[in-house]
This record gives structure tokens, C-alpha cells and sequence, in this order.
């Protein structure tokens, strides 16, 4: 029968250069479209920004523009005016699972089950229910232990997996190869960026003006508003006039990343901060140091910040051993001077990322045998399941090994939104102590009858609830445990209840400093040493804090050295494989100096602010600036491979 099938196609022109698809007469790359869901891109940060679009057929999926002072008496103003287009590719998450889910249909109740890895398995039931036409009340998912998402389990393709079990009548399993994901996953946009930056001889800035285009691939979903926002919102720049684009062309849908969007522009914007420096003869740490933003003052969006740590971070990486050594180790700094083929320089950018918002709730019980279970319905890829034990351990006042944290599914748990936009702890983390509190209340009630005590006279230690003074006048856990639960128990059982909504972000701020080796024969980078310190607002778990701020940082590095995906003139992948697309391995990376440092949030758990992102974000930039501190040339392209800097070398 497949032999009797007759198919005339009619190629159409490929549209691959996101600039050149800006143009009115560019051919078309896909029909147009009514209303597209932007949710998963959204998923990740909150602006109170509205998108515009052209309102006639164009690539143009939507743009946004931001604008302030006189753009033209500002470039007037400046000693030193910086004018470059800047280049970042298109690249994967980089997660070692790929994307897998099963669902059962059952045509007998109508209920829909389905175990997925994701990372949010309440948006999911929403679409599920959305494009399946299901009531959410009939359909259950089950949000699995992940390994790995990085925003690009945000991705939603379930709804396909269960429609095939409702067609089929049998549960249906799906799991994507390692070329599915790269090939059909959402990966980091391209993006391009065309940047004029404007400084006076004091270090101040005078001007920016940005047009910033990120490639959408098939479907709208780049996040160019943000990347609008961040690329002038990091200083203060008294005039600007900013635009964002995102636009369609005829690669794979794009999808978040970690901190998405951010990393481009900063690749940009902390080039210019390096480069107009230099030109003044400046310190760079100063002249970021002046102008830096801090609480009070406004971004391009005109939202306010609210308390953030962007100049201690500063001062934190200025007292690096790395960042003491610039200018020796053979770092080209004297040119005219005979150096070795090998040459040594040191680089410093920042990165920012807004943060987002979503409300969440939480609810904290007594078990029968005394100890306390959280039940969350947010998905634990970071680690927030162990933060928020501790969260409830601290307000209950008993020991951590007695607290278990369950992520229930969507039948079972309070809602919760993404684990996604560095908002997990500062949210569902804010709902755990607040449930925390309620049961407390419950409990110190109950103790306060016991014990023939003013509620005001008591407090909860070791597991127990004493009189302030009489540590003979004591009731234990278990026993309020026992007259709570227990056959003819006197008392409610203790179910705490948080729920909060979140209205105001806590923006998250890092430093880095990268020091790198540049072979000027072959165009070969080593990463020597890197320093990074970012702001927490307050480590409830200093270890997981390291381990977010390290493994973002080691991402950050494969932006800049090793990750892109390379597509040929007809718009295929041409490395679909982890043999062809490189990414840091354990041999690339450095010792990384990680710096903690903490300047409370106004409305996180006891000041803490989501850490997941912001250590991805000024890798490249970081690299790109030793590397011109190295070789005295500079790169507006990554990743910065050997062929780049051999062709910017004048030596290909």
C-alpha cells in the first residue's frame, strides 16, 4: 500500500538568519497564527510588560521597546562611544535524561494517569486538560525524580503521549533518543545583538542604545522582553533606547534555559563595560562598581528593584587571588615585550536575573509517631526538598532527621507552580514556613492547656514543647502526636496550612572571574581558575547554595567555549549527538572559587532568594574578556572556538 502513495512536494525557501527574516520582503516562515500560548516561556520570570506585535503577516512574533532621556545628548555626553554586533548560538539544556513520559487513558472512568519528568506537573495537568478537552478533576500526573531540566523540561509534549493511550486504549510510553532531544526539544535561542554604549572619563555611562533579536525558531516563545530589560538593566544609564525581537524561522521551537535570554545580551553588554574601560584607561571592577544598580533604582520596564546584593557580589570577587594577579603570568598587557606562544589573561563580568513569581502552597503535618511530613507539589531538581525540611525543622523546633518532605502529584499535593525562574524556594519555601507557623500555633495551643502555661511562656526545642525556665514542664512530639491521632484522641489532628501569594521578586545577582590560557598557535582555550560569587540573600543550605553557583558557572563555560548547534543551509542539525556537540566535561574545568554572599531579600524565607540561575549568565562574557585581556583581540561571536580566534588573530 505505501508503495501506491504518490507525494509532489513543493520546496519552499528556507529562512535560517533571524535578521534577515526581520526584513518585510523575507519570505514567510510559517503561516500565521491567531493566538499562541506563551506559558512555557513565561514559566520562568514575571515583567509586568506588554508584548506588541506588528498586526500583519511578518516574522516578527512579537517585540518590545524601552526607552528613556535623550538617547542622542547622551552619546553627545560620552568620552568613549563602543558600537558592535554581538553573537550567540543556539544551544541544548544539556540534561543527561531526555525527555520521557508514559500515560494510561482509562476509556472505563475516563481518567487520565500520566508519570512524566518535568518540571512542573501542575502546568501540565492544565494543558493536559487545556488540549485534550479533560477535566482536571480526571486527570492525575505523577512529576518524577529528574535528572537534570535546566528550563528545558518546561517543554510540553504529553498531551501527545496521552492522546495515543486514549486512541490506543492502552498506556503508552515515550522516551526521546538523544538525537530526538536535540533535534526535537527546545533549545536556547540565537540571538543577535546590535549594541552602542556611550562612557564619560570619570567611569560614568551616558547612554545605550540595543536592538536585540532572538531567534524563535517555528513557534514564538524566545524571551526577548527580558533579554530587553536586562541588557540596560544592570547599570544605570540615564538615557536608553532599547528594542527586542523575537522572530520565527524554520529551526526547532525554541524553549528556556537557565536564566533564559540572559546570557546573550550580558555576552554583550559586559563586553562594551570591558572594552570602554579600556579605552579610559579604567579599572573595570571600578567602573562597574560606579554605576552598578542597587535597591531604589529603576529598570527599563521603570519597575523598581527591590534589595539586591549586585555591589557586594563586586567587592566579594575583588578581593580574588585571580582577579590580585591581572597583568602578570604573562597577560599581554605589554605588547611591545617578546611573549610565549602561550598567553595568560584575566576577565570579569556580572549577570542578573529577575526572577519569577507564582503562588504556591504547603502543607506540614504531625504524624502519629511524632515526627513531621511537608507535602509540597513543587518539583525537586535542586535540591529545595532538603531546604525546605530545614525551613520546617527551624520553625517547629525539632530535629531535621525528624522531618520528611513528600512532593505529592496533582490529586495529592497543594499546588505549587514551576520549579523554574529561581522562584522555588522563594515561594513554595515561603508557603512550608508559613504552614510551619500554623502548626506550631496548633500545637503550642494544645501544649499550653497540657502544661497549664501562657502561650507566651513556651517554647519548642529537641523535638518537645517546654515552659521557658521549667525544662520539667515539657510535652514531647510524640505525645501530642498521641492525643492528636490516636484511638479517642482528644484533639484535631495537626495540619499546618501555608499559602501565599507573590507579588514583589527578589532579583539575584553574581560576579565571576574567569582566568584562561590562550594557545595563539592552535587558538586553544584552558580555563586556569574561576571565581564566583553570587548573592543568596540567606544560604539556608550553604552546600546546595555551592552546588547551584558551581554548576551554573560550568555551564556558563561551555556557552562560551564549546556549545552551539550548527544547522546547514537547508535548516537540518548537523550534530544531533553528544559526539558532535561538545559540552564541558570534568578535564575542561577549573577549581571554582565560590563566594556566598548575602544580602536579604524583603519577602524570601528569612531573606532567602532563589541562586538557580543567575550563575550561568556572565560566563561568556567572563571568557571573552580574559581572552582579550590575553591576546589584545576581541571575539563578538560564541562560543569562542579555536577557529574564531585564529580568524580574529589574522592567522586564517
Amino acid at each position: 500500500a505505501l508503495d501506491l502513495i504518490e507525494v509532489e512536494y513543493e520546496p519552499l525557501p528556507v529562512v535560517l538568519d533571524p535578521v534577515a527574516a526581520m526584513r518585510e520582503d523575507a519570505p514567510l516562515a510559517r503561516k500565521p497564527v491567531e493566538e499562541i500560548d506563551r506559558s512555557e516561556a513565561r514559566g520562568h520570570v514575571s515583567v509586568d510588560v506588554q508584548e506588541q506585535s506588528s498586526g500583519k503577516p511578518s516574522n516578527i512574533a512579537s517585540q518590545a521597546k524601552f526607552s528613556r532621556g535623550d538617547i542622542e545628548q547622551g552619546f553627545a555626553e560620552a568620552d568613549s562611544v563602543i558600537e558592535h554586533t554581538w553573537r550567540t548560538a543556539m544551544m541544548h539544556q544539556g540534561y543527561i535524561e531526555p525527555h520521557a513520559t508514559i500515560a494510561e487513558y482509562d476509556p472505563t472512568s475516563g481518567e487520565l494517569t500520566v508519570w512524566t519528568a518535568t518540571q512542573g506537573q501542575f502546568f501540565v495537568r492544565d494543558q493536559l486538560s487545556l488540549s485534550l478537552r479533560i477535566p482536571e478533576t480526571k486527570i492525575r500526573v505523577v512529576g518524577m525524580e529528574l535528572g537534570g531540566g535546566f528550563g528545558g523540561k518546561i517543554s510540553l509534549y504529553q498531551p501527545l503521549v496521552a492522546h495515543l493511550s486514549r486512541l490506543a486504549g492502552r498506556p503508552v510510553k515515550h522516551v526521546f533518543t538523544r538525537a530526538d532531544d536535540l533535534m526535537g526539544a527546545t533549545p536556547s535561542p540565537q540571538c543577535v545583538v546590535e549594541l552602542k554604549t556611550g562612557m564619560k572619563k570619570d567611569g560614568s555611562l551616558t547612554a545605550i542604545q540595543a536592538k536585540c533579536v532572538y531567534d524563535s525558531g517555528a513557534f514564538p516563545g524566545a524571551p526577548a522582553v527580558v533579554g530587553g530589560i536586562l541588557i540596560g538593566g544592570y547599570y544605570n544609564f540615564p538615557n536608553l533606547e532599547i528594542e527586542a525581537y523575537e522572530v520565527l524561522t524554520n529551526k526547532v521551537s525554541v524553549g528556556a534555559i537557565r536564566a533564559p535570554g540572559a546570557h546573550n545580551v550580558t555576552f554583550a553588554i559586559e563586553s562594551h563595560m570591558d572594552m570602554m574601560a579600556c579605552a579610559l584607561g579604567l579599572d573595570p571592577l571600578d567602573v562597574r562598581l560606579t554605576n552598578a544598580v542597587g535597591k531604589g533604582d529603576e529598570m527599563p520596564s521603570k519597575a523598581i528593584y527591590p534589595s539586591i546584593g549586585l555591589k557586594e557580589c563586586l567587592e566579594a570577587v575583588r578581593d580574588s587571588d585571580i582577579w590580585k594577579s591581572r597583568g602578570k603570568n604573562g597577560s599581554a598587557n605589554d605588547r611591545l615585550k617578546p611573549v610565549p606562544q602561550k598567553k595568560r589573561g584575566v576577565g570579569l563580568a556580572i549577570g542578573g536575573w529577575l526572577g519569577g513569581l507564582q503562588p504556591a502552597s504547603a502543607h506540614v503535618e504531625l504524624n502519629g509517631d511524632g515526627t513531621i511530613t511537608v507535602v509540597v507539589g513543587s518539583n525537586d531538581i535542586t535540591g529545595t526538598n532538603t531546604s525546605f525540611a530545614q525551613i520546617a525543622a527551624e520553625e517547629l523546633g525539632v530535629p531535621l532527621e525528624m522531618v520528611n518532605v513528600v512532593t505529592g502529584d496533582t490529586k495529592t499535593a497543594p499546588f505549587a507552580g514551576m520549579s523554574a525562574g529561581s522562584k522555588t524556594l522563594f515561594t513554595v519555601g515561603r508557603a512550608v514556613k508559613a504552614a510551619a507557623e500554623d502548626a506550631r500555633q496548633q500545637l503550642f495551643a494544645i501544649a499550653a492547656e497540657r502544661l497549664e502555661a501562657n502561650l507566651d511562656d513556651l517554647e519548642s526545642t529537641g523535638g518537645e514543647i517546654r515552659v521557658k525556665g521549667s525544662p520539667d514542664k515539657s510535652i514531647p512530639f510524640r505525645r501530642l502526636a498521641g492525643i492528636t491521632t490516636g484511638f479517642g484522641a482528644l484533639y484535631a489532628p495537626i495540619i499546618g496550612r501555608g499559602a501565599i501569594s507573590a507579588r514583589q521578586q527578589a532579583p539575584g545577582f553574581t560576579a565571576q572571574i574567569a582566568e584562561v590560557e590562550v594557545d595563539t598557535e592552535t587558538g586553544e582555550v584552558t580555563l586556569l581558575r574561576w571565581s564566583s560569587a553570587q548573592d543568596a540573600g540567606f544560604a539556608i543550605n550553604p552546600l546546595s547554595v555551592a552546588g547551584q553557583i558551581q554548576g551554573g558557572t560550568t555551564q556558563g563555560m561551555g556557552i562560551a567555549l564549546w556549545e552551539e548547534m550548527i544547522y546547514d543551509d537547508e535548516g537540518r542539525l548537523r550534530n544531533p549527538s553528544l559526539l558532535d556537540y561538545r559540552m564541558p566535561t570534568a578535564l575542561d574545568v577549573p577549581n571554582i572559587e565560590t563566594r556566598i554572599v548575602e544580602v536579604p531579600s524583603e519577602d524570601g524565607p528569612y531573606g532567602a532568594r532563589g541562586v538557580g540561575e543567575p550563575s550561568i549568565i556572565p560566563g561568556a562574557a567572563a571568557v571573552a574578556n580574559a581572552i582579550a585581556d590575553a591576546i589584545g583581540v576581541r571575539i563578538t561571536e560564541a562560543p569562542i572556538t579555536p577557529e574564531r580566534i585564529l580568524r580574529a588573530l589574522g592567522k586564517i
